[in-house]
C-alpha cells in the first residue's frame, strides 16, 4: 500500500491485535478511530462524528502518510499538465 512503510506496518504489527479479529477492514478502522459512529434505524443510516477512541499512534501515522501520498499526488499531476 503506498505510504505505509516499515515503521508504520511494524506499528500496526506490535499495537494491533491480530488481522483474524476484525471480520471487516471497517471493524479494523472504527478500532483505530478512524469511521465515524453509525445510528441507522429503520433502513436509514446516519454517521454521527468520529470517536477518536482507539489506537493514537497507528492513526497518527496512517494519517500522516495518506496526506503525504495525496500531497505527491498532487504535485506529480500538476507536472503532467494534467
Amino acid at each position: 500500500m503506498p505510504g505505509v512503510g516499515s515503521i508504520t506496518a511494524m506499528a500496526t504489527e506490535t499495537f494491533a491485535p491480530p488481522m483474524t479479529v476484525f471480520r471487516r477492514s471497517r471493524d479494523f478502522a472504527a478500532w483505530l478511530g478512524l469511521m465515524p459512529r453509525q445510528h441507522s434505524t429503520g433502513g436509514k443510516q446516519r454517521l454521527g462524528a468520529t470517536s477518536k477512541m482507539g489506537q493514537r499512534d497507528i492513526r497518527r501515522l496512517l494519517i500522516t502518510r495518506a496526506m503525504t501520498v495525496v500531497q505527491h499526488a498532487s504535485r506529480k499531476r500538476g507536472q503532467d499538465g494534467s
